[in-house]
């Protein structure tokens, strides 16, 4: 008689890198000085559409934008922290599953964002035909007119999958 134990690391991976997204942006929101109450309330369905959309290879990327409603500013953005999907990060799949918390802390030191009366929103960006998940909806992102992104590299691996992080600064 033998036995046959099959692992599933993409499963494994999916979950630790859909936990480290939200894990970020909470660490972002609370760096920035707001309230991480409204992210805590909506995380299970943040978690069940950023874990499907991994597992089905959909999701392109998770943005924070940080803003002021009613602002003169068309868009009203004072901020924007952007995860890029890779998910060709480790071909083989063998990719350590590591947070680098200090890609997170330089970003929020580089965006020099003033949160005086702002809110935020997190939104997921995926690749067409993506599933349906409930409690998510279709938006557009606030226009980065005026800002300019930079790339800060990789920040959250697992298995095949990578995220890299990014924020905008304001320009003008």
């Amino acid at each position: 008689m033998s036995t046959r134990v099959t692992v599933s690391t993409s499963t494994h991976a999916t979950t630790y890198v859909a936990d480290k997204l939200l894990y970020g942006v909470k660490r972002l929101v609370r760096g920035v000085g707001l309230p991480v109450t409204k992210l805590v309330g909506d995380w299970a369905v943040l978690e069940k559409g950023i874990a499907r959309w991994l597992d089905t290879g959909h999701l392109t990327g998770l943005v924070l934008e940080i803003y002021t409603e009613g602002s003169s500013v068309p868009s009203g953005l004072v901020g924007r922290f952007d995860f890029g999907i890779d998910y060709g990060y480790a071909p083989d799949g063998g990719g350590d599953l590591w947070f680098d918390t200090a890609a997170v802390a330089f970003a929020l030191k580089k965006a020099g964002v003033s949160v005086t009366r702002c809110t935020y929103r997190v939104i997921a960006t995926t690749a067409a035909g993506r599933p349906d998940v409930e409690g998510w909806s279709s938006t557009t992102l606030r226009s980065t007119a005026g800002f300019t992104q930079q790339p800060l590299g990789t920040a959250i691996t697992g298995g095949s999958l990578g995220a890299n992080l990014s924020y905008h600064r304001r320009t003008a």
